[in-house]
């Protein structure tokens, strides 16, 4: 499952976003996570992951409300999934308290 993450152009809080995930061993072990960006002005616009099982997704969604709950106001994320799903995946995603789009 291909995800893109977006912070409105709120660069600060995708690049700390960015490094809760990367910090995150149970999200590093289930997923390949990249910041990508605007080659024009150098700034990073989007979170790439791709993540194998439900396991990592739920992993995903623990990291999330972590990052949360160390913030005192929560950051503009959309999600936004590319590709096909499973029911299963579908399901998962019900379940999980992610901003998606």
């Amino acid at each position: 499952m291909e995800l893109t993450i977006n912070a409105a152009g709120d660069e600060q809080a995708l690049t700390e976003f960015y490094s809760w995930l990367r910090d995150d061993v149970d999200v590093a072990r289930s997923a390949t996570i990249n910041l990508a960006g605007s080659p024009d002005s150098g700034a990073f616009e989007v979170i790439c992951m791709s993540i194998g099982s439900l396991t990592g997704l739920a992993n995903l969604g623990i990291a999330w409300g972590g990052f949360l709950r160390s913030r005192e106001e929560t950051p503009p994320f959309t999600i936004t999934v590319e590709g096909e799903l499973t029911a299963e995946q579908r399901a998962m995603l019900r379940n999980l308290d992610l901003p998606f789009s």
